[in-house]
């Protein structure tokens, strides 16, 4: 299992949660999906390169009104939210259209139902 997250600073938590696993069936990488060179170099860290389950549960929020939100803070949530989605599958999907196999889910939060 391959945990990943931007900011691997913030890692202490989910390695005292993994305990024994950690380093053994659970590895840590960085990995920031508004970037393809982050998303490429994660790849490039998978150890013999498949992937066959990919949870995408990355995700930002904006909260206030709209008219308040700055360009660089909607465009923040878009490069997160949207692209970065549609980086890591374009990325992963060659593999497992070959492979035939594999899954991404990607999950969301209700505040992609409220306007």
């Amino acid at each position: 299992v391959l945990a990943t997250m931007r900011d691997l600073s913030r890692r202490g938590p989910l390695e005292e949660a993994a305990g024994a696993t950690l380093g053994d069936t659970l590895r840590i990488l960085r990995l920031d999906v508004t970037s393809d060179s982050s998303v490429a170099e994660c790849l490039g860290g998978v150890p013999g390169g498949r992937v066959d389950v990919v949870v995408n549960n990355a995700g930002v929020g904006l909260v206030g009104p709209l008219e308040s939100a700055t360009g660089p803070q909607v465009q923040r949530v878009f490069d997160t939210n949207v692209f970065g989605v549609l980086r890591l599958a374009q990325a992963l999907l060659p593999q497992m259209k070959r492979r035939r196999s594999g899954h991404i889910v990607v999950v969301s939060s209700v505040m992609g139902l409220q306007g």
